[in-house]
């Protein structure tokens, strides 16, 4: 299991807690990015304490993409499984998708995520429905039209599989190093055009925080993200050029269309600060310079209608929750 930390002194123990306390064997390789924080200090301090924890330093911060390279190198067990430093594993995790993967026959296996509010420390639901344990084998073109950004009801992008270690060594897969945003997506759809096998299982067992809580209505303040949208674009665009999608009329339109909204997302980036500024003018003016900012409101808007009866809810259950407990 590879954990890329960077300035994630207040996540890091979680993390590695919640590898830890999986019901399979682990080896946990934590890969520092250069922090500059405490992280590493308590990076050795939980190497101290567990046998299973490695640590791998850079000597300058070079992003997640780099770091995890470092792990996947490193690492020696049969899967890779790739855990954000601010998010966690349910205990039952690495388990289920080990049986899902041999069962199978998988290269790469994937869970729902379990949506989690970093300061209301709840998890607030899943990013794709629940119908039952539901497996899907997932294609090239079915992963792409998923992985519309702004747009797609959950960017399968966002997914973290574990990956069959033996696949990735042979055909020589890493994140790209240069690429610090869309990282997921760039390394996934590489394996899929290796013909990697690759299963999606309806069941939720990865907590992913949330940058901006469903209920608290807060940012985490965990991600480390360097949002560029236009490496994101440009490297939806370059793919373009990879023989096995010129060939493929579906992916090529499907990529294109990824493209597109990414530039939307990038538009929609100039024009939200004046949103969340109570900046009328400001931001209509922004409105008005494109007009795909438009369908990008709309759709802003209705997420926080969802938000907010998901705060209400939550709110319900905890005062039913402390009333049955006063009864008792």
């Amino acid at each position: 299991m590879v954990i890329a930390a960077f300035n994630a002194e207040e996540s890091l123990v979680r993390a590695v807690e919640s590898a830890l306390a999986q019901t399979v064997p682990v080896e946990v390789i934590i890969v520092d990015d250069a922090s500059g924080d405490q992280t590493l200090k308590l990076a050795f301090a939980l190497m101290r304490a567990h046998p299973q924890v490695r640590i791998l330093t850079s000597g300058a911060n070079e992003g997640p993409s780099a770091a995890r390279n470092k792990g996947i190198v490193a690492a020696r067990g049969e899967w890779i499984a790739i855990l954000d430093a601010d998010d966690a594993f349910a205990p039952e995790r690495l388990r289920q998708l080990m049986m899902l993967g041999e069962r199978h026959d998988a290269d790469m296996v994937a869970d729902n995520l379990c949506l989690y509010d970093w300061n209301a420390d709840r998890v607030v639901g899943t990013a794709l429905p629940q119908p039952g344990e539901v497996v899907r084998h997932i294609h090239p073109v079915d992963f792409v039209r998923n992985a519309i950004t702004g747009q797609s009801r959950f960017d399968f992008g966002q997914l973290k599989p574990m990956f069959r270690r033996r696949f990735m060594m042979t055909r020589c897969l890493r994140y790209p190093p240069d690429l610090r945003h869309g990282e997921d997506f760039a390394l996934m759809f590489d394996c899929l055009l290796a013909d990697a096998r690759f299963i999606l299982t309806s069941e939720a067992y990865y907590l992913f925080t949330q940058r901006h809580g469903s209920i608290s209505a807060q940012a985490s303040g965990q991600s480390r993200t360097h949002l560029n949208l236009h490496a994101m674009r440009d490297h939806s665009l370059a793919l373009l050029d990879r023989p096995r999608v010129r060939g493929d009329r579906r992916l090529t339109a499907l990529l294109n269309r990824r493209a597109r909204a990414i530039g939307q997302q990038l538009s929609w980036s100039r024009a939200y600060p004046h949103l969340r500024a109570r900046q009328p003018l400001a931001l209509m003016g922004a409105m008005m310079r494109e007009w795909s900012n438009w369908p990008m409101l709309a759709r802003h808007l209705f997420r926080r209608w969802q938000n907010r009866g998901m705060m209400i809810r939550g709110v319900q259950a905890d005062r039913s929750n402390l009333s049955n407990s006063t009864l008792s």
